[in-house]
């Protein structure tokens, strides 16, 4: 089984046209729980600078009321978030969510919240979060940036939310059209495009296995060819997690250099890297983990693909 990664609704990380699952990394455990809404849903907090405040606690039983209460845990994985979100980007969130994921696979999302797409909420799977203890192999954390990513890359500065399908001469999010010069138009325009067709004629497992295994030096990992979204989110991920910088010249590493060249993003890898490097513990992921395409396999511990229903 493997973990999705996207934004809470999958059209908000990738095309409209083709309506393709997210798939990211492997471990899961049952649980013996529900909730009022049947989809892991634990607490729900609103984002107030530095400190999350309770907004509800939804109805749960079994495991969920167990991670419910731990209220520990909860402010331990916001911590982390807050070493890799620096504050200036964080005032972006407005809610964060504490769920379980065994359901569908989800290990975290991210869904707009205002129409101008200037508020978002973050939500992060409590179970993934803990199995074989906190961060485990710095999953929590590559999750974490992953959203991030989503984020960034989707929101009022980088996508024009104002504009139709129709009506959008640049790559369409599901959010709205990508400005000219964002991160995301910049990658489709350089890596998509010549084989958009081929990928909107992707319907089922079968197929995405085989857009992938055709193009696969296009993509960081097997993960990055659900649609252009899934992609940059995890090129961002792939960037500030690995220590080392570009060293060839295939489409997977062109898109890194693509980061290297902006600013603003080495000042972000610079800021996660080194805030966490402060640590005597170990929060991020070994190079190159990532990769294993046991990690990016068949299902989704999705950072996306969950219904906007808040």
């Amino acid at each position: 089984m493997s973990i999705q990664s996207c934004s809470k609704d999958d059209a908000a990380a990738g095309p409209q046209p083709n309506s393709n699952t997210n798939t990211e990394e492997n471990n899961n455990t049952g649980t013996d729980s529900g909730t009022e809404d049947d989809d892991g849903s634990i607490t729900i907090y609103k984002v107030e600078g530095d400190k999350i405040v309770k907004e509800k606690d939804y109805k749960v039983t079994g495991k969920l009321l167990e991670f419910q209460k731990d209220t520990k845990k909860h402010q331990e994985i916001w911590n982390l978030v807050k070493r890799i979100i620096p504050a200036n980007y964080r005032s972006r969130m407005s809610e964060f969510v504490i769920f379980a994921g065994e359901k569908d696979g989800t290990a975290g999302y991210v869904v707009e919240r205002t129409r101008d797409l200037s508020k978002w909420q973050m939500g992060i799977a409590i179970d993934f979060a803990y199995q074989g203890g906190f961060n485990t192999r710095g999953e929590l954390a590559y999750t974490i940036v992953h959203e991030f990513g989503h984020i960034i890359t989707l929101d009022k500065v980088q996508v024009d939310s104002s504009v139709s399908q129709g009506g959008c001469k640049s790559f369409f999010t599901g959010e709205g059209c990508s400005r000219d010069n964002s991160n995301i138009n910049k990658l489709y325009q350089n890596h998509w495009a010549d084989i958009w067709e081929e990928f909107r004629k992707v319907n089922n497992e079968n197929d995405a296995q085989k857009f992938y295994d055709k193009y696969k030096e296009r993509y960081v990992t097997q993960y990055a060819s659900t649609n252009p979204g899934e992609d940059i989110a995890e090129v961002f991920a792939m960037f500030v997690t690995t220590a080392n910088g570009v060293h060839g010249n295939s489409r997977a590493e062109q898109k890194i250099q693509q980061m290297y060249d902006n600013p603003e993003m080495i000042n972000l890898r610079n800021y996660i890297r080194g805030n966490i490097a402060k640590s005597s513990r170990s929060f991020l992921p070994a190079p190159g983990s990532w990769k294993n395409a046991n990690t990016f396999g068949n299902k989704d511990k999705m950072h996306c693909g969950r219904h906007n229903k808040h």
